[in-house]
């Protein structure tokens, strides 16, 4: 028997995890001690013998799906990960079985043509002039992007970008030591970490200061560029957020592009969370102005029902993107006929995936028009849950949600934010996670997913109420 055949056996059995899931019957997460899971798995017996097939392999993958988050689970409003479509995970299945990397066009010519029509579906709904396949067209008239592994590396890669516009013999010379990042004080910590990598340095990161809902306040914009203007520094770019990972909450980006336009500076907007509004016609207005930036990030793995990871780089002026890097190797760049386009050149790896196929599989199934009702879902319960969550006297909420996130806290001391979500995730019902905002600990909702309405809010309030209880 093919071992292909065995997907089907393992089909049903997703099929079974799926639906017992939604129940919410079982645990929506099992952290169970790794030592355990090594006894119940006993991994190291296989690697050494072999034979996991039929039986066998139906066997372990029961076992092995008993430790894993349920996504689907009503009371999982943990991190910013999807509860995936099938279909996203079929068109996974497809590309790793084939093998499908498609750096280079040869290797891989549709999923290549899938990554350009997904490039450019995103492109329109931003607003930019798609990319097109007409060779003698200005490379600078249109927009460009490339799918790569996740929000983090998509950031990485625009401030390689962003770095070669502003130094332009920066891949030859390396950096002249005063370059310098505006980057507002409730950023996502991949800015920094890339800033690290890059050599540019922690100390060349001017924070932004933000308001009371975690929003760049613009008139503190001039002085943050005069401070690092005064110390010596070339301004690389202002990033800015859409939305910020904390609180969910967009900065004004038509303020933040007059003022990045007034001093020629590139405008870099995270949109890896709250870029997928862009599709939908009630929330779009949260991210007015996103057209005017050079360069976006969205992460089709948080909002669109996608499996991890798929993220995009997303540029308005497509030579930005293509001139970034320096490639050498005769076994890829050379004269050949070429039907298509490599997107090689637009990304840090040589061995690239067939990432953008996952979201194409996703959207081919659903259509954009259920998935815009599926994103307005997730809003409209956020606002229903701080709705309730402020007419209960013994809890606070952080801000106005103004996407799917919403953070909240029982009015009692930092450590019990952090405790009582320590008890929750031990009970197995309810997965949330926590953030600190403005000098205070919250607990946070993600409402990724479409099983969980209002009534597992309530459910999750009166459950914190008895855990705080139990501590005083």
């Amino acid at each position: 028997m093919s071992f292909l055949s065995e997907v089907k056996n393992i089909s049903e059995i997703l099929q079974a995890f799926h639906d017992t899931t939604l129940q919410g019957d079982v645990p929506v997460i099992n952290q169970a001690p790794m030592q355990d899971i090594l006894d119940d798995l006993n991994p190291v017996q296989w690697l050494n013998h072999g034979g996991l097939q039929a039986e066998e392999l139906n066997g372990f993958v029961h076992r092995y799906l008993k430790y894993a988050t349920r996504l689907h689970h009503p009371g999982y409003m943990g991190h910013q990960c999807a509860p995936v479509h099938p279909a996203g995970a079929v068109g996974a299945l497809i590309d790793a079985y084939a093998n499908t990397v498609m750096g280079i066009y040869e290797m891989g010519p549709g999923a290549t043509t899938l990554e350009w029509v997904m490039v450019n579906w995103m492109l329109k709904h931003i607003g930019w002039l798609p990319q097109n396949l007409n060779k003698n067209s200005e490379s600078n008239v249109t927009a460009a992007g490339v799918f790569v592994n996740g929000g983090s590396m998509a950031n990485l890669l625009a401030l390689i970008v962003i770095r070669k516009q502003a130094v332009p013999d920066i891949w030859n010379h390396g950096n002249p030591g005063n370059l310098a990042l505006m980057v507002p004080d409730e950023s996502h910590y991949s800015i920094s970490k890339s800033a690290g990598i890059l050599g540019i340095g922690q100390q060349a990161i001017y924070t932004v200061p933000t308001d009371q809902d975690g929003k760049v306040i613009p008139s503190k914009l001039e002085a943050v560029l005069q401070q690092l203007i005064d110390d010596g520094k070339q301004p690389l770019a202002l990033t800015a957020n859409a939305c910020c990972t904390s609180v969910g909450t967009h900065d004004p980006l038509h303020k933040l592009a007059d003022f990045c336009e007034k001093h020629q500076l590139w405008l870099h907007v995270d949109g890896a969370h709250g870029a997928s509004a862009l599709i939908s016609g009630k929330y779009r207005t949260q991210l007015a102005g996103i057209e005017r930036a050079d360069s976006i990030i969205w992460d089709a793995h948080k909002m669109l029902k996608t499996p991890s990871l798929c993220a995009a780089l997303l540029v308005k002026q497509k030579h930005h993107l293509e001139t970034a890097m320096h490639h050498e190797a005769s076994y890829l760049f050379h004269e050949k006929q070429q039907p298509g386009i490599d997107f090689i050149h637009r990304t840090i790896e040589c061995t690239k995936s067939a990432l953008a196929s996952k979201l194409f599989f996703v959207l081919a199934a659903e259509g954009e028009s259920i998935m815009a009702k599926y994103i307005e879902h997730q809003y409209q319960l956020a606002t229903k849950a701080y709705d309730y969550i402020n007419t209960q006297p013994d809890f606070v909420c952080a801000v106005t949600p103004e996407s799917n996130i919403l953070c909240f806290r029982h009015l009692s001391d930092d450590a019990t934010q952090l405790s009582t979500r320590a008890e929750l995730l031990m009970q197995k019902k309810f997965y949330i996670t926590t953030v600190r905002f403005k000098g205070k600990q919250y607990l946070r909702l993600v409402f990724m997913n479409e099983n969980s309405h209002l009534d597992d809010v309530v459910c999750l309030i009166e459950t914190i109420r008895k855990i705080v209880g139990t501590f005083q």
